[in-house]
């Protein structure tokens, strides 16, 4: 029999499983928001009458999700999200700054390059192309690693130190070549060495891979970009309606992996 406040949890599943069930509705449903700690692990097996084992079981799957991070030696807290809608035209940096979050911009590498046969195909032939190389902070955590391909002779007069910051279209925008669609591309990859060692995740870890190519509205293509989302930094949510599909992925912050802007 169940105590004074205890939660009832269902016996058709394991234990575990329905109290990540209970916590995960709290967080998504906005009964605990983003930053807010998640009550002590002997309080949260006090609550559904179970061992504190169990509650870690719970809590493991909700890490997994993204939606918790532990601080050591503070708690555990609701992990904060950052929505990137995909049927917005803006770069990644300006829809996260415009959500509140903190980017910082470190420009891995440029250089102008004669492109690899696949961005040639992609930008139409475009001879030597500027190559950008950046990675994304979100708080001081590393979470994409961007690289951009731009023909030369239509950014030959733009300051490759310009591109760096947020606000990559307005730049391009003001030198008149205002992007008016983009076509796009997202699927699972692995992370190689290179890409792991700037991400500061092992070796092989899973990630996203967003290729998307932005036109002028001539329909002139300038720009080709890869960007590597770290898979544990990842959701994708789907939300459909008769008349509408939406969809979107999060990129999750946690905050007890804060490293600090870069200089």
């Amino acid at each position: 029999m169940n105590g004074p406040g205890r939660r009832t949890i269902s016996d058709r599943q394991p234990k575990y499983l329905s109290i990540y069930g209970d916590l995960r509705q709290r967080i998504m449903s906005g009964h605990w928001s983003p930053g807010h700690p998640l009550p002590p692990q002997r309080e949260l097996a006090g609550e559904f009458g179970v061992s504190i084992m169990t509650v870690r079981q719970a809590l493991q799957l909700l890490t997994g999700d993204g939606l918790i991070d532990t601080r050591h030696g503070s708690g555990t807290f609701v992990a904060a999200h950052y929505a990137y809608d995909l049927g917005n035209l803006r770069s990644f940096a300006s829809d996260l700054a415009a959500q509140g979050a903190q980017i910082t911009t470190q420009l891995l590498g440029e250089g102008i390059i004669e492109p690899p046969a696949h961005v040639a195909v992609r930008l139409g032939d475009p001879g030597d192309v500027l190559r950008l190389r950046r990675l994304r902070l979100v708080s001081g955590r590393p979470l994409i690693v961007q690289t951009s391909y731009l023909p030369v002779r239509h950014v030959g007069q733009i300051d490759p130190g310009d591109l760096i910051n947020p606000g990559f279209y307005t730049v391009l925008a003001q030198h008149g070549l205002t992007v008016v669609r983009a076509d796009e591309t997202i699927s699972m990859t692995t992370l190689c060495p290179a890409d792991a060692r700037d991400l500061d995740r092992p070796g092989a870890s899973h990630a996203l891979l967003s290729r998307r190519t932005s036109f002028t509205a001539d329909d002139v293509p300038v720009i080709d970009d890869y960007a590597l989302l770290a898979g544990d930094a990842v959701v994708i949510t789907v939300n459909r309606s008769s008349g509408q599909l939406d969809v979107r992925y999060e990129l999750t912050v946690r905050h007890g992996e804060n490293r600090g802007s870069p200089s």
